[in-house]
């Protein structure tokens, strides 16, 4: 990778063609570096897969394959440690890595901070132990309310599941609970987040007025940041013609132009960081609704393992104590909850 600096300001003007950084394509007429138009947007993709936190890097490697993501030479699949090595890299947010310092590069995003950022909480994240060959519906899920333990299970005779407390820091009194008993205790936790259809309809409507709202003011930001970019892109123009011209001297010009293009780069990031965010909050919202609305149904038609899927959506922890459950909500769902118990939805 080569790199022409400025103070804290770095532009990439060529790169190196590797599996890491090979999304991105040398210009050489602009002699800046351009995302591939191919392969660029499956690595936002892939990215998008991994941040979910549903792919293990083995198969992300396999969905990669299938999405048409492979070695930048030929059509071989990407390694995991390729793969790692790709994940880490903060070059496809803007930024890069110089000589062990971070710069903002002016190279167009192939995805936001927010995403890389949640990819690489997913490579952090310490592994759990290891489940035995049968992992039981509601494994992880909960935590004892008297010593803070996990909740393990086993199964009894063959047949029957049972869920107790782990006892690591030693017996604490607990007791032991059948995995269908369980079901219906976590099943109370969904029906307290249900939402009667008339408050899901209020409040879906409330999302869309204010995603307009949203909407417009994004519009009128993205105005004025063009409207900067432009003002400053004439600036640049008529510095250097004066500088041409002899009317301003060596020194005069280099400097502006230096605070013109640091002012050029900042309005350029954040009307990419804008285009990012396009995003209707009414559409996520309704969908979260939509599930609120149905989640007791839902819950006692689903199988075990989409069940937990459910569970890990409403609640960010739970705790059980000798037959009881005390639930911590995720957002929204917690104000939902909160709403049924009170009945205000303000």
């Amino acid at each position: 990778m080569v790199a022409r600096a400025s103070d804290d300001s770095m532009v990439i003007t060529e790169v190196d063609m590797s599996p890491i950084c090979a999304r991105y394509v040398n210009n050489r007429e602009t002699h800046r570096i351009e995302p591939d138009p191919v392969r660029g947007p499956l690595v936002a993709k892939v990215f998008d897969l991994y941040a979910s936190g549903e792919y293990s890097l083995g198969a992300l490697r396999q969905k990669a394959r299938e999405i048409g993501l492979t070695h930048w030479r030929g059509d071989r699949p990407m390694t995991k440690s390729e793969l790692h090595r790709m994940l880490q890299n903060p070059i496809y947010t803007g930024d890069f890595v110089w000589l062990g310092k971070s710069y903002r590069g002016s190279h167009t995003p192939l995805i936001t901070h927010d995403t890389f950022e949640r990819a690489q909480a997913v490579l952090n994240h310490k592994p759990r132990g290891r489940y035995c060959k049968q992992r039981h519906a509601f494994m992880g899920l909960l935590r004892c309310a008297r010593c803070g333990c996990s909740m393990t299970a086993e199964q009894k005779k063959g047949r029957y599941v049972y869920y107790r407390c782990t006892g690591f820091k030693g017996r604490c009194g607990n007791t032991y609970i059948r995995e269908e008993a369980l079901s219906e205790l976590l099943g109370t936790t969904v029906q307290a987040v249900q939402l009667p259809p008339d408050i899901a309809e209020s409040l879906a409507r409330r999302l869309r007025d204010a995603d307009g709202e949203a909407e417009r003011e994004r519009l009128a930001t993205r105005q004025r940041l063009e409207d900067r970019r432009r003002k400053v892109l004439a600036k640049l123009d008529r510095g250097y013609d004066d500088y041409v011209e002899g009317r301003v001297t060596e020194d005069f010009w280099a400097r502006k132009s230096e605070q013109w293009e640091d002012e050029r780069r900042l309005v350029e990031a954040e009307l990419v960081r804008l285009a990012s965010s396009n995003g209707s909050l009414a559409v996520t919202g309704e969908k979260t609704l939509e599930l609120a609305k149905q989640a007791d149904f839902l819950y006692k038609t689903q199988d075990p393992a989409q069940q937990r899927h459910l569970l890990e959506t409403v609640l960010s922890n739970c705790t059980f104590d000798r037959g009881s459950l005390s639930p911590t909500y995720s957002s929204p769902f917690d104000l939902f909850a909160r709403g049924n118990e009170t009945g205000d939805w303000r």
